[in-house]
């Protein structure tokens, strides 16, 4: 069983073995997160070569050399060569970095999920390597229920988070607030409004908050 996080890559290193459509997938998704991605690989797409060619990736065309993981976070090792994909699992673990292994669980220090995005919110869906097809499965039938109702809400409730924690230090209080809202329907009615209607009412409610 793996354990669930979700991490903070911005401005971090992370290192992707391989240059295939695999890694471009994984390349992307590092991207959105704000990684610093280094790739190392004797061939790679067109996609990631561009990506290399304006700046947003640093791209080596050649084998993956033990130094390359030299101040990295995170490795992800995309490469369909079996002796690579066993070299770089255990250098890794040599420098005590965390890998991933496409499709090679026991490999792996950590999986990727199946991610399913609507706006702020993110559902990710595991089977614990033991099915990607089913967790792709999951992702498609949770993508009916996750609506952009949902995702405007989590937006209205982040820009009043920091304002109910300025003004109600006790933490037990605010837990309170942020119930009353969810409890109001908002997920419902905020579809019935833009989001400076859907602030304002629920600042309404912070103000007539009571005890």
């Amino acid at each position: 069983m793996f354990y669930p996080i979700f991490l903070e890559l911005k401005n971090r290193r992370v290192l992707v073995v391989g240059g295939g459509p695999v890694a471009e997938r994984k390349v992307d998704s590092l991207l959105e997160a704000g990684a610093r991605i280094t790739v190392v690989s004797p061939d790679a797409t067109g996609h990631l070569t561009e990506l290399a060619a304006s700046g947003r990736l640093t791209l080596h065309l050649r084998r993956f050399e033990p130094f390359d993981m030299d101040g990295v976070s995170l490795t992800i090792s995309a490469t369909d060569d079996p002796p690579t994909q066993a070299e770089v699992a255990a250098i890794a673990a040599s420098k005590n970095i965390l890998v991933n292994t496409v499709d090679k669980p026991e490999l792996c220090d950590f999986i990727v999920p199946s991610i399913l995005r609507r706006g702020e919110i993110t559902i990710a869906i595991s089977t614990s390597g033991k099915s990607p097809a089913l967790a792709a499965e999951l992702r498609k039938r949770f993508d009916g229920v996750l609506t952009d109702s949902m995702a405007r809400t989590a937006s209205v409730m982040g820009a009043i988070r920091h304002e109910v924690h300025d003004r109600f230090s006790d933490s037990e209080k605010r837990k309170r607030i942020f119930e009353m809202i969810i409890d109001s329907g908002i997920v419902e009615w905020i579809s019935e409004c833009d989001d400076t209607a859907a602030l304002k009412r629920v600042r309404q409610m912070i103000d007539g908050f009571s005890e």
